[in-house]
């Protein structure tokens, strides 16, 4: 009975929890998908780690992790992304990624990149503030590189906010990385620099009101069962002054 109120008390954003998060996140999974689809998940990604040869699960909080930007604020909990998500939102993209290019903003220990590399994605860039967790990621990296030859791996440490949007990004991955204002931080530093539409996938949206307030520039594309995850398309300034011409 206690743990079925505190499924309903828990805050939904379970990756702001410093304390106990690993039992947030269960109480919200359980909530949402309920025991039966929670426990078959945590068996595919169970699985999933043990064929690629990775090591990314676990739950690390931003405030114990030394930052090679000397940064902390607006940053989130580290909780690796969900391969069975992930599958389901290359599936909902309207094109293939087959030669694409993704930026996973808040790569932690590189989870994100490797199943983008295994989806087909020509180059797959990171960029994490984490220092510890980005050491972590270049292991897995070298773990999978010979799997996926065809896949260029680029990991940056440093500010997400403050890293210049790569020219050739097609997807851009955020698995909740920020609170709701370096979320907009973000959106606001990155739109300038797009030229080109730009389709995002954020994961757990919580904080997607603030990426609805930069509309008519961002459009939602698609949204996923239980609304784990919505798909949005960026249009650049240059295409949005023709259209009202």
């Amino acid at each position: 009975m206690i743990a079925v109120l505190l499924t309903f008390t828990l805050p939904m954003d379970f990756k702001t929890r410093g304390r106990l998060s690993w039992l947030a996140y269960l109480f919200y999974t359980l909530k949402n998908r309920g025991l039966v689809r929670t426990c078959a998940m945590g068996y595919r990604e169970w699985r999933k780690e043990r064929e690629l040869g990775i090591r990314t699960f676990g739950m690390t909080k931003a405030e114990t992790c030394p930052t090679c930007c000397g940064e902390q604020a607006g940053g989130h909990l580290y909780q690796p992304s969900s391969w069975v998500l992930f599958k389901q939102a290359m599936a909902a993209l309207p094109f293939s990624v087959k030669g694409k290019v993704m930026l996973d903003v808040g790569s932690g220990k590189g989870r994100a990149m490797v199943l983008a590399a295994e989806a087909g994605f020509a180059k797959v860039i990171g960029i994490e503030y984490a220092s510890g967790l980005v050491d972590v990621a270049h292991v897995n990296i070298e773990r999978v590189r010979p799997r996926f030859p065809d896949t260029v791996f680029e990991l940056h440490d440093g500010d997400a906010i403050a890293f210049a949007l790569p020219k050739d990004v097609d997807v851009a991955y955020l698995f909740n990385p920020f609170d709701a204002e370096a979320l907009g931080r973000w959106m606001t530093t990155m739109m300038p620099q797009i030229c080109r539409p730009l389709h995002i996938i954020y994961m757990h949206p919580v904080f997607a009101h603030v990426l609805d307030s930069f509309s008519p520039a961002l459009s939602e594309l698609h949204r996923g069962d239980r609304d784990e995850f919505r798909i949005y398309t960026l249009n650049p300034p240059a295409a949005l002054k023709s259209a009202v011409v």
